[in-house]
Formats: C-alpha cells, sequence, structure tokens
C-alpha cells in the first residue's frame, strides 16, 4: 500500500501538515506536532495504517505486484458483470480471473518510474532523485534539472550536503509555490491569518474570465507566491515555506533559466547545451539530477470517467474531477455509491491536453473546476461527507474561520457556480480541450 511512495526518493518529504495527507479522515499514529511535514517512509506507513483500519469493517483481499486487465461489462441493468485478469508481477505469483459487480480503476496520475536523462557525454554521470544518495558526491557538482517540488527538495538536501560540490538547478521558466507561511501558519497567527485556500480560490477564480491567464496569474505572483529564484511562470500547486526557500536560495550557485537538451564532450570538458541556443561549460564528473515533470504528461487513451453501465468507475487525468487524484477518488466514490453521479452536472477536463498547452490556464481553470464541483456536490452529499473529508486544507483553521467561508459559499454559490462555468466552457472553446459536464460526456 502506498502506490509510488514505496519507490520515491529517500529524502522527500509531504509539502503540507501531515495530518491533511490521509484516507478520509483516518488520523495519523506518529506523535509529531500538526505542522510536522512526514518523510516518505512515515506516509507509506500511513497508507498501509488506513488499509489496516478499512479492514476493520470491510473484508479486503489484497493482490500485490499483479497486473489488472479489467474486461468489458457483460449483460445489463443490475446483471451487469465485469472480468478482472490479474496477472502477477513475477515468475511465483498465480494468474487469476475475478468476477466483479463495480470496479473502481483508481490509477490516478500513474506516476511512471523516473530515468536518468540520456546524454552523449561520457565525462558527467546522469542519475535520478531515487539514486541519488548511492552515488559518492564528494565535491562534485550537481545540476539539477527541474524547477518543481522535487527540484527543490533535491536542492536543498545536496546544497545541505557538506560533501557536495556546487549546486545548479535548471529551472526552465521558473515554478512558483503557495508560501507555507500563509496557508498553514502556525503559533497564534493560525487564529488570526486572514488567508484560507477557499477564500484564496474564489479570490483568483473571481478574476478568471477563461481568457486572461497572465494577469490573473500576475495576482497570484504577487500576493500568494514564493519562489527561490528571481523568475516563476510555472505554478503546480506545490507548498514551499520560507525559511525552504531561503535555504535553497543560499545554497544554489546558480539557476539556469532554459530547458536542457544534451551534455556533449568537448576539448576543454563537458557543456551544456540549452533549447535557446546557449552552451555553458560544466565541470567534469558531474552529477546530473532528472527532476524534470513527469505528472499529467500521459498522451495515451485512457477509460471514461464512468463506463456506459456505470460499473467500472476510473480515476484517471484524462477525464478528471480534480487536479488531485486523492480529491477525486474521495468525492466520486461517494457520489457513484450512493447512485447520484450521473445526476450531479460536475465538470471533468482533460488536465493533460490543458496542460501541455497554457500551464497558467491550466492553474486557473484547475481552480474553477474545484470550485464549481465542490459547490454542487455540497447540494448532492450529506454534510458529514465533508466532515469527514481529512484532505481539506482549510481543516488547518479553526472552525470559526471555516464556518466564514462556508458561509460565503452558502450565500453566493449561485453567482461563483455561474462564473465557474462560464470560465470552464470559455476555456474548452479557446483551446480545444475535453472540458464539460460528466453528462454531456454519457450522452
Amino acid at each position: 500500500p502506498g502506490g509510488m511512495w514505496n519507490s520515491t526518493y529517500d529524502y522527500v518529504r509531504l509539502h503540507q501538515p501531515h495530518a491533511m495527507f490521509t484516507a478520509g479522515d483516518i488520523p495519523w499514529r506518529i506523535s509529531k506536532p500538526d505542522s510536522y511535514l512526514a518523510t516518505g517512509n512515515e506516509v507509506q506507513a500511513h497508507l498501509a495504517h488506513c488499509l489496516e483500519v478499512i479492514a476493520q469493517g470491510w473484508q479486503i483481499d489484497t493482490y500485490w505486484n499483479c497486473h489488472a486487465e479489467i474486461g468489458d461489462e457483460l449483460g445489463s441493468g443490475d446483471g451487469i458483470t465485469i472480468e478482472l485478469s490479474l496477472t502477477p508481477g513475477n515468475d511465483h505469483g498465480i494468474a487469476r480471473t475475478i468476477v466483479a459487480k463495480q470496479v473502481i480503476n483508481a490509477k490516478g496520475l500513474d506516476i511512471p518510474d523516473i530515468a536518468p536523462l540520456q546524454l552523449s557525454s561520457r565525462e558527467v554521470t546522469s542519475t535520478t532523485p531515487q539514486a541519488l544518495s548511492k552515488l559518492p558526491r564528494d565535491h562534485r557538482a550537481i545540476y539539477v534539472v527541474g524547477g518543481g517540488k522535487t527540484g527543490m527538495d533535491t536542492a536543498l538536501m545536496a546544497a545541505e550536503t557538506e560533501s557536495a560540490g556546487p549546486v545548479y538547478m535548471l529551472a526552465g521558466k521558473g515554478t512558483l509555490f503557495t508560501r507555507r507561511d500563509q496557508f498553514f501558519p502556525t503559533g497564534l497567527r493560525r487564529y488570526f491569518n486572514r488567508t484560507s485556500n477557499l477564500k484564496t480560490t474564489i479570490d483568483l477564480v473571481m478574476r478568471f474570465d477563461g481568457s486572461d491567464a497572465d494577469q490573473v496569474f500576475e495576482h497570484f505572483r504577487t500576493h500568494y507566491s514564493i519562489s527561490p529564484g528571481d523568475r516563476g511562470d510555472h505554478f503546480l500547486f506545490g507548498i514551499q515555506s520560507e525559511s525552504e526557500s531561503a535555504r535553497i536560495r543560499a545554497g544554489t550557485h546558480a539557476f539556469i533559466y532554459d530547458y536542457l537538451e544534451d551534455v556533449v564532450d568537448t576539448e576543454t570538458g563537458p557543456e551544456l547545451r540549452l533549447r535557446h541556443g546557449a552552451a555553458r561549460p560544466m565541470e567534469r564528473d558531474a552529477i546530473i539530477v532528472n527532476c524534470s515533470g513527469y505528472v499529467f504528461r500521459n498522451e495515451d487513451p485512457e477509460p471514461p470517467l464512468l463506463s456506459s453501465g456505470g460499473k467500472i468507475l476510473s480515476i484517471t487525468s484524462r477525464e478528471s474531477f480534480s487536479f488531485l487524484s486523492s480529491v477525486s477518488s474521495y468525492f466520486l466514490s461517494h457520489l457513484w455509491f450512493s447512485g447520484k453521479i450521473r445526476d450531479v452536472p460536475f465538470y471533468i477536463l482533460d488536465q493533460n491536453a490543458l496542460m501541455q498547452k497554457d500551464r497558467k490556464t491550466w492553474q486557473l481553470t484547475g481552480s474553477a473546476q474545484g470550485l464549481l464541483n465542490a459547490i454542487l456536490i455540497s447540494q448532492a452529499l450529506p454534510f458529514r461527507v465533508f466532515q469527514q473529508f481529512g484532505l481539506d486544507f482549510d481543516r488547518w483553521h479553526p472552525f470559526y474561520k471555516r464556518l466564514a467561508g462556508l458561509i460565503d459559499l452558502q450565500f453566493h454559490n449561485k453567482k461563483y457556480a455561474q462564473h465557474c462555468r462560464h470560465v470552464l466552457d470559455q476555456v474548452a472553446a479557446t483551446h480545444g480541450v475535453m472540458c464539460r459536464p460528466l453528462s454531456n460526456a454519457s450522452q
């Protein structure tokens, strides 16, 4: 249990307080301050614990290390069945066929294994974050390729390793992060801070008309974001503190705002070749760490969110309810099991296609989709579903602050919903991506 957390790099940490990363509202068993950022091993152990808790009320059979082929729906009405073919991932397992009445295909973002970059040079070492800690780093220069959360984690770890050499970050167009100190304040500020996730989402979405992403992104940059470098044209919903940002800035020798094409050997040593034509000499025996983006990159076809017979629910990024697969899983499961999934006109979005076309629009469209879908499902599901939603970042704040946001949402939900629909329809028309109500997709 834990999926990608079983194979992530050993210095990874959550970027939000650990209690807001769980299944449902299952509490953590570690004795740490609320603001503690759990390690990868602690996250994996918690998700294993979540499975144990769920198994106390349900019969759970697990088939690890298997590949599942989901067959077509056979039959009609309540008599529909689906065959699952399970193929073991090694020579010692047993292949099985399971006949199911309902299937949730929860592949989520389907995070791939990260491979070292294929480079021409024989004088440098190309590696991944997972393998970095196994390499000797005695005063060797480290080039971090990618400026997202993985890149920042890697740069911080490398910069604070005594035996490491200079650290460089190839940051592309630069990445912004939301300020953890602003959204998850500690001490007395936790009770008097005015910023909340819901309030910020409404602020950004109501400024966005579907075609002015650049202007609204600048508002986000000014009021809510942070970055160790001096540029930032991307935002992937990552979170960073003032302290982390300052430590990365102090420990990074240079931020290179371009994309790596290759490293080639020359008479004077290895040389970086960058996308926009620049070349830059680099140290012999340098380490190149592939921290480039790996989410929302899948171009392969995915199954529809809901099968024609309504018995297969698929959590993917191509017909997504939310850019967070955890949020999609929680609310779609409730809608599905309650028989209301076809009745609520929530919007689905092809995250992959929109992100490849315009990242700023992708960020703001995802916020509009999230706000609209939250409004719609709040009118369809019992309030206890939201009480048990442990992934809600606003649970960090005292109840009276959350109550104010909920009252605002209740009084203005029609205005907000109408605006969000306009934004989503405008984005679909302008960018030619799938962004529409599930009911339209089904028809």
